[in-house]
């Protein structure tokens, strides 16, 4: 019988899974699923694992084995979901691409990804700031917190090869307006996930408008923080 491989997260190919490890997938994927069933219908809060059990059809056993806690199964859905998007990260631009439409490109993706589930989006920024504070430490918590020094990292050299280009000033250190951009990404996030109407072009806008304030005095060719996106064929797909 031929053995097909599989792709990893990061686009590897993977050796063929053996029977074993398809029944623990299969498992996973139907505790996650149900997981995820569980917190639309019942709000976060109010889930347990107990009933996230039975919706999946396993022992809170067998459930353990693979999430520890709620939390856990939270951070589960949001990190295989975001595997699955394969979003274009900083590092993965050629130098000449604009600072601006990376920075736009990254956030329009990403918020489309957060507004398809208000519920698991808002839970999983208020868990994971426990994560950062050192309060909870599950495995899939700690990959989830792993995306923002890894993306400030990819846009500090990204902003370092336009430095060195002479698109943006060399004065500044470019580690600061990474971290400049995740304060404002982050923060912008958060409120728009908390308000009554998650309006995507309205976000997008302001987003847009906070960057371009942001980084006005960084840029010496003005053409960086124009984006190409120009929030309109993205844009018009969103509502």
């Amino acid at each position: 019988m031929l053995k097909m491989s599989h792709e990893s997260d990061d686009g590897r190919t993977e050796p063929p899974l053996t029977i074993r490890e398809k029944g623990k997938l299969r498992r996973r994927n139907r505790i996650k699923e149900a997981a995820r069933i569980v917190f639309r219908e019942m709000g976060y809060e109010a889930a347990t694992t107990r009933e996230i059990a039975e919706r999946a059809e396993v022992s809170q056993g067998t459930l353990f084995a693979y999430a520890s806690t709620k939390s856990e199964l939270l951070f589960m859905i949001v990190n295989d979901d975001i595997a699955l998007q394969k979003l274009r990260e900083f590092s993965d631009w050629p130098p000449e691409t604009r600072l601006m439409y990376m920075l736009m490109h990254f956030s329009i993706r990403t918020f489309q990804y957060w507004a398809r589930d208000p519920e698991i989006s808002r839970q999983a920024r208020v868990e994971v700031s426990a994560v950062l504070l050192g309060r909870y430490s599950g495995p899939e918590a700690l990959k989830f917190a792993a995306g923002k020094p890894h993306r400030i990292e990819m846009l500090t050299d990204a902003i370092r090869q336009r430095q060195a280009a002479g698109r943006l000033r060399a004065d500044i250190k470019p580690d600061l307006v990474a971290e400049l951009w995740w304060c404002i990404y982050n923060q912008h996030l958060r409120n728009w996930l908390n308000t009554n109407k998650m309006n995507l072009r309205q976000g997008m806008e302001r987003l847009h408008e906070l960057y371009q304030l942001a980084f006005e005095g960084f840029a010496i060719d003005p053409l960086e923080l124009v984006s190409d996106i120009s929030l309109s064929s993205d844009l018009d797909q969103l509502t």
